[in-house]
């Protein structure tokens, strides 16, 4: 009965000090894009895991983080501008080469090529904030 006693205190003490259970120590599970994109967006720690959880709520892939990177390191494109341009993109959209090349191509300010490049989805999000 003791032995019973100490594994529930383990057990409280581990939730209240936010450790994870001993049975939730492995990785994530297989399929979970949304954690790879996540892990990618959190790469050389230039990202705050807020943004980085942001970026990929809903993720398929890791393409919103290669996107959000691709912008900042190349169009120095601050944080909000970068995570509304590229949150919710997919292998197919490239919203980073679309507003780079656009940048230089267009007088259009920043905010404006966000809009103009952003993944169809996002604008359909906006339409829609509270879902289907």
């Amino acid at each position: 009965m003791m032995r019973g006693h100490w594994r529930g205190a383990w057990g409280l003490a581990a939730a209240l000090l936010g450790v994870p259970a001993l049975g939730q120590l492995e990785g994530p599970p297989e399929g979970a894009p949304q954690y790879s994109c996540f892990e990618a967006a959190r790469a050389g720690g230039a990202v705050s895991e807020s943004i980085a959880a942001q970026l990929c709520q809903g993720a398929r892939s890791d393409s919103p983080a290669r996107c959000f990177h691709r912008v900042q390191e190349a169009a120095f494109l601050e944080e909000p501008q970068a995570l509304q341009l590229c949150q919710y993109a997919l292998p197919s959209d490239d919203p980073a080469s679309c507003f780079l090349k656009a940048r230089t191509s267009s007088f259009l300010d920043e905010s404006e090529l966000v809009l103009l490049c952003r993944p169809p989805i996002a604008a359909t999000l906006n339409l829609c904030p509270y879902g289907p």
